[in-house]
């Protein structure tokens, strides 16, 4: 049956009203949302009807920045810091065959969904010899049935030798993988371009960056300012520190721009990024676990700019709970103006929804519940001894939920969770396979060295 009514949650919309509808239903006809319905309301005839009842019913989150390829490392590096980090999991991605690969996806995917994560950015960066992996990655996520977009990372310098390409190179297997897929699976697939680092890629690398990304109206994205070192890096190839100073020679910023952490720049360079329109990603997770730096959500929240939130990937994450991740940053944010007023739940929440959406150019189609919408909806369980009373329902997703609340995901109207039970893969399965590969290519790491 294709027409579901979800019924008796208190649905909360994220609507321009940011109204919360105690016993209210949402119904859902194909992949899209039909209606939106106050408790007193009675459900049409011909509907599915699934009780929400003890439950949040809202908007798929939006993971606006992850890396899905990191699945296998996910536990390897926590007591490293950034440099050793890095190296630690590029020796573990280089004993990859395909179906590590694959299986690194397969999980990253699974997880995103039954965390309640609707809609995906997955920032990829493959040795020049691993090219045909990008589209095995697009293909399991149609099969998952997210909002999935591929950033798809380049390099042209100051790199290993084995990622590096020449800019021909890059801008005809970039353009042939979006012609092949941006847009495919009813618009549910997408690129965005990721050049690789400020002093990885050339002046001439970002101008084909913007060429590309005007030529075929789709956005990009970059890690900017991690950590201390991003600055050290950028002076050996630039003669300044600034990566904001690189992309504007180049032409990378505006609103088609997402600039994910920012914990290390100064105040000119935030200055050009709320100018531009240029849109900032926080990701509170990964800086305070590696320890690079404090999400600057103070300095990019009131800037006029949409601003998404992300959990970055596994092996800085942990997981993929952007629950932490709203909880973590409003939590951070607080502590740095010393003001539990200087942002709401209401905010955290809207920047994991709505306004992520709006960052991304996706807010058409995703981040609230509204009629025409794509039906990305999850139903999260709040009548549990650790939760409830949930009277101020925004305030309790934040400080009092997590993924593992979760009880139903649709995605884009397809039941993919239920009852916290994954639809479209056999978990323990999945589960069982990943940790067979991982520890068979860190057997194979270990004997590389």
């Amino acid at each position: 049956m294709d027409k579901r009514a979800i019924a008796n949650g208190c649905v909360v919309t994220m609507n321009a009203g940011r109204k919360v509808l105690p016993g209210g239903t949402v119904l859902i006809s194909g992949s899209r949302i039909e209606g939106v319905l106050p408790a007193e309301a009675a459900v049409p005839e011909g509907y599915e009807r699934i009780d929400a009842r003890g439950c949040a019913v809202l908007p798929g989150l939006v993971n606006a920045h992850t890396h899905l390829y990191s699945a296998l490392g996910r536990s390897l590096s926590f007591n490293e810091e950034l440099t050793q980090w890095l190296e630690t999991q590029k020796g573990l991605i280089a004993q990859f065959d395909d179906e590590d690969f694959a299986a690194c996806i397969e999980v990253g995917l699974a997880l995103n969904l039954r965390s309640g994560n609707t809609c995906v950015v997955d920032a990829m960066a493959l040795p020049a010899d691993a090219a045909h992996r990008y589209p095995v990655a697009l293909d399991l996520a149609e099969r998952y049935c997210l909002q999935y977009t591929l950033a798809r990372a380049y390099t042209d310098q100051r790199m290993s030798s084995d990622y590096i390409e020449n800019v021909v190179a890059i801008e005809r297997s970039v353009s042939e993988l979006i012609e092949t897929y941006h847009g495919a699976s009813d618009g549910r697939l997408r690129l965005q371009l990721f050049p690789n680092m400020a002093w990885a890629l050339s002046i001439e690398g970002f101008r084909m960056t913007r060429r590309l990304a005007d030529k075929y109206g789709i956005g990009m994205q970059m890690h900017t300012a991690e950590s201390p070192a991003y600055p050290v890096l950028i002076e050996k190839a630039y003669g300044h520190g600034s990566d904001v100073r690189v992309y504007q020679q180049g032409g990378c910023l505006g609103p088609d721009v997402q600039l994910l952490s920012c914990a290390h720049l100064g105040d000119e360079d935030f200055e050009i990024i709320a100018r531009t329109g240029t849109r900032v990603i926080l990701d509170p997770i990964s800086g305070t676990t590696i320890g690079t730096g404090l999400p600057p959500t103070l300095r990019v929240m009131g800037n006029g700019n949409p601003t998404a939130l992300a959990t970055n990937g596994m092996a800085s994450a942990g997981g993929q709970d952007m629950f932490e991740a709203m909880k973590t940053l409003l939590s951070l944010a607080r502590v740095e103006a010393y003001d539990p007023l200087c942002i709401s739940a209401m905010r955290a929440l809207e920047m994991a929804t709505i306004e992520g959406a709006r960052a991304l150019g996706l807010d058409s189609e995703i981040g609230s519940l509204e009629p025409g919408k794509r039906a990305d909806v999850i139903c999260v369980q709040m009548d549990q001894l650790y939760q409830a009373p949930a009277l101020d329902v925004p305030a309790t997703l934040v400080f009092s939920c997590n993924s593992r609340d979760v009880r139903d995901v649709f995605a884009n109207g397809q039941w993919v969770v239920r009852d916290r039970k994954l639809l479209v893969a056999d978990e323990a399965a999945l589960a069982d396979r990943a940790a067979k590969r991982a520890s068979a290519a860190w057997a194979r790491t270990h004997h590389a060295s």
